[in-house]
């Protein structure tokens, strides 16, 4: 099994970057880790491991939640687990999870796409002692979903404080948001 998802890891961001061939700086560490055969798929690896999140939007709006132990709005995400079978799967999992919110619709961009998520990011997380968990690094595969239909939000205390719907222009002008402000870009310019 790990070698398989090892091999189509790679063959998905080589994909990506013919889409996106300016962020190969930036997944130079992921991919130095593909290269070397690491476990990305275990928490553990505090070198980097693989995380997901999802977009949904409601017509201009973005959902964010407010993340309990990273003390910042985010969009849902989370860790891979042993029962998704892929990233995509983390991200509709974790927006269930975090939010109750089950009626989701994948955008048709991944469909098109070989369901190529449309950003993925490296980024730091800082050591969490409560989790014994030392300073890592998550490679998060991102994904747009929209909400047809109104759906109550339950919150899932131990990690989400609030959750709110926001206009995507809001978010852009939004001080600490610099990574999700590239993934509204390409909402922009691929999606509405």
């Amino acid at each position: 099994w790990y070698m398989e998802q090892h091999l189509k890891m790679i063959a998905q961001i080589d994909q990506y970057l013919k889409l996106f061939s300016e962020e190969e700086q930036r997944l130079a560490h992921l991919k130095n880790q593909l290269q070397n055969s690491e476990n990305l798929w275990t928490r553990k690896n505090f070198n980097g491991h693989l995380t997901a999140s999802a977009y949904v939007l409601r017509w201009d709006e973005l959902l964010m939640i407010h993340h309990v132990n990273l003390n910042k709005r985010l969009a849902p995400g989370g860790h891979w687990e042993n029962w998704d079978n892929e990233l995509l799967d983390t991200a509709k999992r974790e927006v269930l999870e975090e939010t109750g919110i089950s009626q989701i619709r994948l955008a048709d961009r991944h469909l098109k796409n070989q369901l190529l998520p449309m950003d993925i990011d490296t980024h730091p997380i800082p050591e969490n002692p409560k989790k014994q968990e030392d300073a890592h690094v998550h490679h998060d595969f991102r994904y747009v979903f929209f909400l047809d239909q109104g759906q109550d939000i339950s919150l899932q205390l131990e990690e989400v404080s609030s959750a709110e719907w926001k206009k995507l222009s809001e978010i852009t002008k939004e001080n600490g948001n610099s990574g999700i402000e590239k993934v509204i870009e390409k909402i922009q310019h691929f999606i509405l």
